[in-house]
């Protein structure tokens, strides 16, 4: 491992031990001021943070697994553990959410929850302000270190933060109308925000999920990223030594999987072992420099049976009959 990639880790490091404790301390304070304050929509907020807990002390470790080398039981490494986390996280937030949905309709049902309004519109400024500043800091770091887990737990505080902002905004409304000819709908404000929460909410961990599954299945990155890698091998490599290439890519959490097949001239430069390691040095040294966390494999062949064998679209069986 490079010493960038240690000074990478460490920062993934800070941000998700910085994000461990802020969930400490907003499932204490949400299941405290939840109990106190009689208010489900506190009790959603402080069990989502209680998920997010949970997650990234399993985030932390992976974050360790991911970054080891292969070995005979995992020969092409841990990453596929990155995008697993993540997927497992949002499973865990739709199954909460679908579970504060059902009480919060039969709350309604019920004839709604008087909540200490005080001790509410106390709780949710405190959250509003702590959920605020961590996305901040652990987005900050996140980005320094080019960690997906760690963006991706930004991204959660992030919604924290706005959920609590609403909380906040609602209950201050409900403390104003307590004493109006509007006093009757005050019980209702909480269950109705529980509604409110789980369909803000629920847009994130579905788009975590569905990132985290095109991950998992090799869905391909984007074409703004195949177009950065093309213009990178291509201001490395000249055309001139070649016929062409066929370019790879998968994004498995913070890795970028890249794979070239060049189809090289007959009369090429690139005559020599050597020439062939510093094409790659090369591109391996510009990848780089966009993606710290790169993992590149480079085919140079003559023959096209090569290209399509290596990446899957003719068997060899297929091809020797062709010939035959």
């Amino acid at each position: 491992m490079s010493s960038h990639q240690v000074l990478l880790n460490k920062l993934e490091k800070r941000a998700l031990n910085f994000s461990i404790w802020g969930n400490v301390f907003m499932v204490v304070i949400g299941v405290g001021f939840a109990i106190v304050s009689y208010s489900d929509a506190i009790m959603l907020d402080g069990l989502y943070s209680f998920i997010h807990l949970l997650i990234a002390l399993l985030t932390l470790r992976v974050s360790k697994l991911v970054m080891k080398p292969s070995n005979d039981e995992y020969p092409f490494g841990y990453w596929m553990y990155e995008p697993m986390i993540n997927l497992a996280k949002g499973l865990m937030i739709i199954t909460l959410l679908a579970l504060a949905l059902f009480n919060a309709f039969a709350s309604l049902y019920s004839g709604g929850k008087q909540v200490i309004l005080d001790m509410a519109i106390f709780y949710a400024f405190l959250a509003t302000l702590g959920c605020f500043i961590s996305a901040w800091l652990v987005g900050h770091w996140g980005k320094q270190a080019h960690s997906p887990l760690a963006l991706v737990d930004a991204k959660n505080w992030w919604v924290d933060g706005y959920i609590s902002a609403v909380m906040l905004v609602v209950f201050i409304a409900a403390f104003v109308l307590e004493d109006s000819d509007w006093a009757d709908w005050v019980p209702y404000f909480d269950p109705l925000m529980v509604i409110a929460l789980v369909l803000l909410i629920v847009i994130v961990p579905l788009s975590i999920m569905r990132d985290a599954w095109n991950e998992i299945v090799g869905k391909h990155p984007g074409e703004d990223i195949e177009d950065k890698i093309r213009d990178l091998i291509d201001s490395v490599v000249s055309s001139a030594v070649h016929k062409g290439y066929r370019l790879r890519l998968v994004m498995t959490g913070r890795f970028l999987l890249v794979h070239i097949y060049f189809k090289i001239q007959a009369d090429t430069p690139l005559d020599s072992i050597e020439a062939l390691d510093e094409v790659r040095e090369q591109l391996y040294q510009a990848f780089r420099k966009h993606y710290p966390f790169v993992a590149m494999d480079v085919v140079f062949t003559q023959q096209e049976k090569w290209e399509k064998i290596s990446t899957g679209e003719q068997s060899p069986m297929a091809l020797e009959n062709k010939h035959d």
